[in-house]
């Protein structure tokens, strides 16, 4: 007498993997590590920004390279490629968690 276990229908299970992403991407979002991404890459310093205001102050000619730090490069294909790679699946996470959130949006809003 042997019981077969009854199946899970396929959407209820792919309702259930559509949350727990949702549930990674919300966290992700909420943890700051996309605002913080975006902050990094268009906040100058304190410096710069006086620099700058001296700069227009004193009416001299303003050029966006002497307030810009470019630091040294000292990457290599390992370092180029995992930047690539990160940027890629920091891309894909980004789009999949707006269609998520887009679904969410149609299915209980």
């Amino acid at each position: 007498m042997e019981t077969k276990k009854e199946k899970m229908h396929p959407i209820y299970k792919m309702l259930i993997i559509l949350f727990i992403i949702f549930i990674a991407f919300y966290i992700s979002l909420e943890s700051g590590y996309y605002p913080s991404k975006i902050k990094k890459d268009t906040v100058l310093t304190n410096k710069e920004i006086s620099k700058f205001e001296n700069e227009v102050k004193e009416g001299n000619i303003i050029n966006e390279k002497g307030y810009i730090n470019e630091k040294e490069n000292y990457s290599n294909f390992v370092t180029k490629t995992g930047n690539l790679l990160t940027k890629s699946v920091g891309k894909i996470l980004v789009e999949v968690s707006n269609g998520i959130k887009e679904v969410f949006k149609y299915l209980f809003w």
